[in-house]
């Protein structure tokens, strides 16, 4: 664990070290460095529980291999968003638009999914009892699994590209505070926040769509 907490922080320098570089490659630079040093953890996390110590380090190596290549996809996404824009405050308030604009989507697709879901467990019930009691064919549960399976498959849809505004929105923040504009940092922050919650949610509902789809499969 003392190797993986050391390649993490030296991943954190190569960070510290973009100064020099110009702003697009300095964003691309950080976004694979961040994404590296997550992927690093949670694969560490993850070999410990599997493999214990070598199982650890394993995990480490695999996730900062993975990590990294998001995290420069991110960077690169942030840093061509970033080219449309003559000054940093006009990047920064698109930024802070998008945050709004994702959060209202993402906090209103929730609202309708979770009646949706409401509606798909009532049913799910309702076959569970009539299935066991052989008053319905598998047919039946199959139909309402399809039905399932595209309403979860939509609301992954929506999950990732959620997640994918809030790790580029990440790296907007920290962009801001690091320039020095700290008033719009703050305000990327609170929509940050918000989409996190907003996420979890919809994480929530669509563990509930699996399980759903699970109790369909007969």
């Amino acid at each position: 664990m003392k190797r993986i907490v050391v390649s993490i922080i030296a991943l954190m320098m190569v960070v510290s070290g973009c100064a020099g570089m110009s702003d697009s490659s300095r964003t691309k630079a950080e976004g694979t460095a961040v994404g590296a040093g997550g992927g690093a953890l949670l694969g560490a996390l993850i070999g410990g529980l599997a493999g214990g110590k070598e199982g650890a380090l394993i995990g480490a190596a695999v996730g900062a291999g993975a990590g990294a290549a998001a995290g420069y996809a991110y960077g690169t996404h942030v840093a061509k968003q970033k080219e449309k824009y003559a000054k940093t405050e006009d990047w920064l308030d698109a930024c802070i638009a998008s945050a709004e604009q994702v959060n209202q989507e993402t906090r209103a697709y929730n609202l309708a999914l979770e009646t949706d879901i409401q509606t798909l467990q009532a049913e799910t019930d309702s076959l569970t009892i009539a299935y066991a009691q052989k008053k319905v064919e598998k047919s039946a549960l199959q139909q309402e699994k399809s039905k399932i399976d595209s309403k979860l498959a939509d609301a992954n849809k929506t999950l990732d590209r959620s997640n994918f505004e809030l790790e580029n929105q990440q790296l907007a923040a920290a962009e801001a505070r690091k320039g020095g504009q700290t008033q719009q940092a703050d305000k990327l922050d609170q929509e940050i926040e918000q989409l996190r919650g907003t996420v979890a949610e919809l994480e929530a509902q669509t563990q509930s769509l699996a399980s759903m789809s699970a109790r369909m499969a007969v």
